[in-house]
């Protein structure tokens, strides 16, 4: 069995990139998992109180404020989902860079060395399909949680409008 340090000697230096992008992917997933768990509808009350501190709220105006909440909720809510999403996406591109530097190194053996020793062409083969494999993986991984965390996202605001209705008659 492979251990971690010879399995990111095999997927190359690119491997060591995907690792540093997947710190990142966990750090925000944990954060906004946190921050989705503490949240509740005191959440909804604090940030209702702070939007509506000083705001004369009658007929004229009601439809904006609601607006204007609920746009605010979206925004507080999906920070750093937009960048769950582009680390996301960049782990299969950084798989294929992976792909394509460990096909470069198995062309340099076939220029140097011939199609006769297999041996030699398998340390670019393995570099060519590790950071492949682990960049599909990450990917695969953080889209179900990301999914998770927009689907919690759009229930709060559901619940912030839920908590408009309830909370503000002109």
């Amino acid at each position: 069995m492979l251990g971690l340090a010879e399995l990111f000697d095999r997927g190359g230096p690119v491997l060591y990139i995907l690792f540093i992008v997947t710190l990142f992917i966990w750090f925000i997933i944990f954060s906004k998992y946190l921050s989705t768990s503490y949240n509740n509808k005191n959440w909804i009350k604090n940030n209702f109180d702070t939007f509506s501190n000083g705001v004369n709220i009658n007929r004229s105006n009601i439809h904006l404020f609601e607006e204007s909440f609920l746009i605010h909720i979206k925004r507080v809510s999906t920070q750093k989902l937009k960048m769950l999403d582009g680390l996301i996406g960049l782990c299969p591109m950084l798989g294929l860079l992976g792909t394509v530097y460990g096909m470069i190194e198995v062309f340099e053996v076939l220029a140097v060395l011939g199609t006769g020793n297999p041996r030699a062409m398998s340390t670019g083969v393995a570099k060519a399909t590790i950071p492949t494999m682990a960049g599909m993986t990450i990917a695969l991984s953080g889209l179900f949680f990301k999914f998770d965390l927009a689907n919690r996202v759009e229930r709060y605001q559901e619940e912030a409008r839920n908590f408009l209705k309830k909370t503000i008659t002109v």
